[in-house]
């Protein structure tokens, strides 16, 4: 189908296009309190396309064992008592001069063959092998058209505004198709626009023990990508087309 949650959208690290270092982001729906407006800025771009320096991101680094260590202590100290800690501590010592030196050797070796040595890790352990559902515990957000600060909930009007929400949904397809959402930078540097292929035309297909992934979302620049809509209405699934004579 065109929509899907962004459940990859919310988790995992987004790479930066940086020489000296790489920053992680990881985007959250806010929600100002009262009656405070929640701004969500889109922004569209003429001169960079969305996609075109994906080839130029640097790989995810692999921090090194020692730093990992001081991290995971730090980390645990505050809930943990003196006996506690200094037991955690010996353990954590243990390994990063035993089998960790193993472990860390076999983890620089797999980042050697991929950009990312631990996306695939990530989106197995966080999302494809929980066996819970996956739109109460996992895509408990995502990106729409956030009308309820100026058009609160009224019996009547599911025709209305699910119109108006897949109307603006289907702009932001597009501008992704064409490649117009303006790439995404911290300080200048570009960040990884890849998960934003997996908003549209992605099924998770169910597993036993793991799940997977399908996408079929293509650029322009890349063919052919799926234009339809399914609605569920009364326990009856409909589909149409959503694009006619390559317009909205």
């Amino acid at each position: 189908t065109l929509f899907r949650s962004a459940n990859l959208l919310w988790g995992g690290c987004r790479r930066v296009l940086c020489q000296k270092c790489t920053l992680h982001q990881t985007h959250f729906v806010c929600q100002r309190s009262h009656n405070r407006t929640m701004e969500n800025h889109m922004f569209e771009s003429m001169e960079e396309r969305t996609f075109q320096y994906q080839h130029m991101l640097p790989p995810l680094p692999v921090p090194s064992l020692e730093e990992s260590i001081k991290k995971y202590l730090d980390s645990v100290k505050p809930f943990l008592n003196q006996d506690e800690y200094q037991r955690t501590y010996n353990i954590s010592k243990a390994f990063e001069h035993g089998i960790g030196k193993e472990l860390h050797r076999k983890l620089l070796e797999r980042a050697k063959t991929k950009r990312n040595w631990l996306e695939e890790w990530w989106l197995n352990t966080a999302y494809l092998d929980v066996r819970m559902p996956s739109q109460i515990n996992v895509n408990f957000g995502g990106p729409a058209p956030y009308l309820e600060h100026y058009w609160p909930a009224k019996e009547g009007t599911q025709l209305e505004r699910g119109s108006i929400a897949v109307w603006h949904t289907l702009q932001f397809w597009d501008m992704l198709r064409k490649e117009r959402l303006a790439v995404h930078k911290a300080r200048n540097a570009p960040l990884d626009m890849d998960q934003f292929r997996m908003l549209f035309s992605t099924c998770k297909i169910p597993g036993i023990t793991r799940d997977s992934l399908i996408n079929y979302f293509r650029t322009e620049r890349e063919g052919d990508s799926p234009s339809h809509l399914v609605l569920m209405c009364r326990g009856r699934v409909f589909t149409f087309d959503a694009v006619h004579e390559g317009a909205i």
